[in-house]
């Protein structure tokens, strides 16, 4: 009994096969996965490479947060935005360039943090060490040149999926522009901030192929709306859910279901008596901009 006891193989988490490490590590979040689990042994770091773990870099996960701190941090953001800008970025770049080490070329979404901000160098370097991005959340805060966000784009040129906020008044409006010079693959869009015709203008002149557009949450002109309805020819899906409206009489709610109804789009809108269009709670869903659940909701409702 004792020989049979001794020659028994007992298995270590080291001996493990590598597929099955690296199924064990998705439950990882980045940080742990790049700055712990990747130093314990070498079979280890060479399973913390494995291609599985890397189609998503979710950077929000680096510094996981409740709801409660973020609603906290978005109004420090408003009173200190210099302050959190200097630090954010320095963040964002660090994180980007310890992942790029494991993640090589094989990503195909990138989540920028919600509440982190975005320098010139640190778009540059995702865009050129992750070519192959299909699915793109960009951070509220954007502290880009055109030529930075030129290069950015020219490199996703798989890009399907396009999740932004411009919600800052003090930044220039998005580059749409560039966006839809490079990106013809581009079908589903996300915005949250403030749109009114002008913009509205922009994405039907730029993003033709659009077809699945949410604005959940979003600050929005009637009038901006009909024509993202009618302007848009290969539209199919259009989510108005939870927005805020300008005060405009000339187009009435009507007008738009009408022309969405004419041009068969899915019109999703909330009803008369919903809760989640109450002032508290819209502020906690325009807060939440980019967090897990309200992009799983999204893609979910919009079949991304």
């Amino acid at each position: 009994m004792d020989k049979a006891d001794s020659s028994r193989q007992v298995s270590k988490w080291e001996t493990l096969d590598r597929d099955i490490l690296s199924v064990i590590f998705r439950k990882l979040n980045v940080e742990d996965l790049t700055m712990g689990a990747s130093g314990v042994c070498i079979s280890w770091f060479l399973a913390s490479h494995h291609k599985s773990l890397w189609n998503t870099i979710d950077l929000d996960k680096f510094r996981e947060a409740d709801k409660d701190l973020r609603l906290f941090e978005l109004r420090l953001r408003i009173v200190f935005t210099e302050n959190y800008k200097s630090s954010d970025i320095s963040e964002t770049s660090k994180s980007l360039r310890n992942i790029t080490k494991f993640s090589r070329n094989v990503p195909v979404n990138l989540v920028f943090g919600c509440c982190s901000s975005l320098d010139d160098e640190s778009l540059v370097f995702a865009a050129a060490s992750m070519p192959n991005i299909e699915k793109l959340v960009l951070p509220r805060w954007c502290y880009l040149s055109n030529n930075s966000f030129g290069f950015a784009f020219s490199q996703w040129k798989n890009l399907k999926t396009l999740i932004v906020a411009h919600d800052d008044p003090l930044l220039e409006t998005f580059e749409f522009q560039v966006v839809g010079e490079n990106c013809s693959n581009l079908t589903n869009l996300k915005y949250l901030g403030f749109l009114g015709k002008k913009i509205a203008e922009q994405i039907v002149s730029h993003l033709k192929n659009i077809k699945r557009l949410s604005l959940q949450y979003a600050y929005v002109s009637r009038p901006g709306v009909l024509l993202l309805t009618t302007g848009l020819q290969n539209l199919a899906i259009l989510n108005i859910s939870h927005c805020k409206e300008f005060d405009d009489e000339t187009v009435t709610m009507d007008h738009i279901v009408q022309a969405a109804t004419q041009k068969r789009v899915k019109f999703i809108l909330c009803s008369d008596n919903c809760t989640g269009c109450r002032n508290e709670r819209w502020f906690e869903g325009f807060a939440s901009y980019g967090s897990e659940s309200w992009r799983n909701d999204e893609i979910k409702e919009l079949e991304f």
